[in-house]
């Protein structure tokens, strides 16, 4: 036995330690049958009843709106010596000392792991294209509260600050409220569903500039403290080894890992050896900038920096090892640094604590009047000012680290950091509940304005959207069976959609085909080829405008929205989730592509056609199967989606290469003095009248009693056409379709477009559903 002596605050604790120490217990039977007094049922114990408590905070507090980390703080202060910890038996048994330094650096490691894969999210290259409003906010923002700070602590007497704190400890304080963390924006952003919106952009844009800018005054002031409390001649040995290691991670490090993603085939992951020495490359990254005296953490950060974002290698050591790091070691070093916060510490009577608390005051208003007022100078509304301001002054795990950092290596002193970590407590709080009452991002797709088809002109914009090469071929089959001419052309902007994988901030890309070549690196390179050769071949009649959005699949909808918005397009074209083999069975189901095609369909800003592709297969026993042109047929029940949809196909036909058949199915049953009735009829009485002289267009009639006449009647017309155009008709209730809405199991695509697309229905047709812009009020 040995004896090891530890100090906390002024209480000398007696440890006794089992030398050499055992890991693993005897057994709760054995001869010492309590396992805690080992280190692995310890570390284990602690793990889980950390996570147990965590939830239990997290289950309740999420439905108000808290984000997980105060749950996680929480959990630390209740197990810690701010609650539980007071309890000496409590404290041997389950956290005792010994065991603390084990967990911590456990977690320690994957903090490390968080900030190495933060860096590799990040995408430098944005900050070639980042605007003025971002670098302004992004320096101000920084620059501004440090000022601020540094004028505060001179303007209040010294005696405030000798009851706690050393000399430079305050100006430290100043340094760490004035920081503002990419990764902590960044995860508050994905909380909100922000990362697409245009103010999630701007946000992720300005927190680059201002982490990168706050990095380098860290560093720079590091080196001062060391040439003021040390040597000179030392402060320039440690600036000239950081050198060298950035020029070694730039220059070495970096063009080996683009070897790596050039030298992996496409469509394959990367070798499981480059990623055990790339992460074997960050551990010894983190004792090199630990050799020039700056904190272990910011080498994995700027080595993670050099690391090729995206796919093969980005995304693939994010996919790796995030869900460990962040999943799983992340949450357990939030509630470690919470567990050793003890809030009675703070004494709410001294000065000190009245100067932390002005100091805490000027610095934040200062970072959110930094952001506010420039903004507004820019005419942004007023709510999505605030909103800004608030996102890009708040707080998480990076700031918390920091702040147990400089609390160990006691530049701060345990009053501080319990001071700081309640206030970093309440800002992650505030702030999520804030923004997310502030800023609403669906609310600008709110269509005052009819985008639709009935109300297009002759030139008629249109956003189609491709998830894949299939989509590609299927979206060109029907730009062509749209009869674009010079008479009445097609405006046709193609989004390319990519899952984000090894990022942390979305991009948007266009590429502007009709005056620029294709580059070498490309997103979209085959999409974008084919599009060009079909504008080259139809040139006056097609303009094509490619756009590719890299984002996460559950805010997709943001990008596609927002394109629309932009391009003034009457119609979205979106894929369905479903790939058909050539044998007629459902060879592919993408959960996620119907989730995103149900959020379109409730947020955008104009019609929205949803595609069911089945171009690859042909017709075999149609009566039409001698003819050379393209059938198409034309489902009429009424409404506005089923008008909508006759537009289309009206548009069709005027070029006479497509055979169309409008069928108006009626119910002897209902009364045609109904208002929506008389419009219908109306419209297809105009219609008829129009289409006077067109030998390729006909129109049926049929009047069925009740809903299985309707089904009987879809299910015969499905084998005649190659197309079939119908109306969604969400949330309309007719004798034609009554009671088959609850069969229905793509409600998506409304009744009859559900029974065309079903899985049982051996169809050779393709089918487009039509809805019509949901005009807000």
């Amino acid at each position: 036995m040995s004896n090891n002596t530890d100090s906390i605050s002024t209480q000398k604790v007696l440890q006794c330690v089992r030398f050499p120490p055992r890991g693993f217990s005897l057994g709760i039977f054995g001869k010492e049958n309590n396992p805690w007094t080992y280190s692995v049922p310890t570390i284990q114990s602690q793990i889980l009843l950390i996570y147990v408590v965590t939830q239990l905070f997290h289950t309740p507090l999420k439905r108000l709106g808290f984000p997980k980390i105060s749950s996680e703080i929480f959990a630390g202060l209740i197990l810690g010596s701010t609650l539980l910890g007071r309890y000496r038996s409590y404290q041997e048994s389950l956290f005792p000392i010994a065991s603390q330094g084990i967990l911590g650096a456990l977690s320690t490691f994957g903090y490390l792991l968080f900030l190495f894969l933060s860096g590799v999210k990040m995408d430098t290259s944005l900050t070639r294209k980042i605007g003025r409003r971002a670098l302004v906010i992004g320096i101000l923002n920084h620059l501004v509260p440090l000022i601020a700070g540094m004028i505060t602590v001179f303007a209040l007497s010294r005696s405030f600050f000798q009851e706690g704190a050393t000399t430079v400890s305050p100006s430290v304080e100043v340094i760490t409220i004035a920081k503002t963390s990419f990764p902590v924006i960044s995860f508050l952003l994905k909380d909100l569903g922000l990362l697409n919106s245009e103010l999630g952009r701007l946000a992720l844009s300005s927190a680059l500039i201002s982490d990168l800018f706050g990095l380098t005054i860290t560093v720079i002031s590091v080196l001062v403290v060391i040439s003021a409390t040390g040597t000179l001649a030392r402060a320039v040995k440690d600036a000239i080894l950081f050198i060298i290691f950035i020029i070694v991670v730039i220059f070495v490090f970096r063009p080996l890992m683009i070897l790596v993603a050039k030298r992996t085939p496409e469509g394959r992951p990367v070798k499981d050896l480059y990623i055990l020495l790339i992460v074997l490359a960050v551990l010894l990254s983190g004792v090199f900038s630990d050799w020039a005296e700056q904190t272990v953490l910011v080498g994995p950060f700027i080595f993670g920096l050099a690391v090729p974002e995206g796919p093969p290698l980005g995304s693939t050591l994010v996919d790796k090892l995030d869900p460990f790091a962040s999943g799983f070691l992340l949450p357990i070093f939030v509630s470690l640094m919470s567990l050793r916060t003890n809030l009675s510490a703070i004494n709410p009577s001294s000065s000190f604590t009245f100067a932390n608390i002005i100091l805490m005051c000027v610095a934040s208003i200062s970072k959110i009047l930094a952001c506010f007022l420039p903004m507004l100078y820019c005419k942004m509304p007023l709510n999505d000012a605030v909103a800004l301001s608030l996102i890009m002054s708040t707080r998480g795990v990076v700031d918390l680290a920091t702040y147990s950092f400089l609390r160990d290596t006691k530049i701060i002193n345990q009053e501080t950091f319990a001071f700081m970590v309640l206030a970093t407590l309440f800002t992650a709080v505030f702030v999520q509940i804030m923004v997310s009452w502030l800023y609403d991002p669906s609310r600008k797709y709110a269509g005052y304005q009819r985008r639709n088809l009935m109300n297009s002109n002759n030139k008629l914009p249109i956003l189609f959207c491709i998830h894949n090469q299939d989509n590609t071929a299927a979206i060109l089959r029907l730009l062509e069976k749209s009869n674009p001419n010079r008479d009445f052309p097609i405006v046709a902007n193609v989004l390319h959609l990519i899952e984000l994988r090894g990022r942390a901030s979305s991009v948007f890309i266009s590429h502007q085909v009709q005056t620029k070549a294709i580059s070498d690196v490309s997103y979209s390179e085959n999409v974008i080829l084919a599009f060009q050769g079909y504008e080259r071949n139809n040139y006056g009649a097609v303009t094509i405008q490619a756009f590719t959005a890299i984002s996460p699949g559950n805010l997709m909808h943001e990008d596609i929205c927002t394109l629309a918005l932009d391009v003034l397009a009457s119609i979205i074209i979106l894929p369905f989730h479903r790939k058909w083999a050539v044998d007629g069975s459902v060879e592919v189901e993408d959960h996620s592509l119907r989730t995103l095609n149900c959020s379109v369909l409730e947020r955008a800003p104009c019609s929205v056609g949803i595609l069911v592709d089945r171009g690859q297969l042909r017709r075999s026993n149609s009566v039409r199967s001698s003819q050379n042109a393209y059938c198409v047929a034309m489902l009429f029940l009424g409404g506005n989606d089923d008008q909508e949809a006759l537009t289309f196909a009206k548009r069709m036909a005027i070029s006479g290469t497509i055979s169309l058949t409008v069928i108006r199915l009626s119910s002897k049953k209902e009364m045609s003095s109904n208002v929506d009735q008389v419009i219908d009829l109306d419209i297809v009485g105009d219609w008829k009248h129009s289409r006077s002289g067109w030998e390729n267009v006909q129109y049926i009639e049929h009047q069925v009693n009740e809903t299985t006449e309707t089904a009987l009647l879809v299910h015969s017309l499905v084998d005649e056409y190659d197309l079939i155009i119908t109306g969604r008709r969400n949330n309309i209730h007719c004798l034609l379709t009554a009671g088959l809405e609850e069969w229905s199991e793509i409600p998506e695509l409304g009744v009859i477009g559900d029974m065309l697309a079903s899985k049982d229905l051996k169809t050779r047709a393709s089918v487009l559903v039509i809805q019509q812009q949901q005009i807000a009020m």
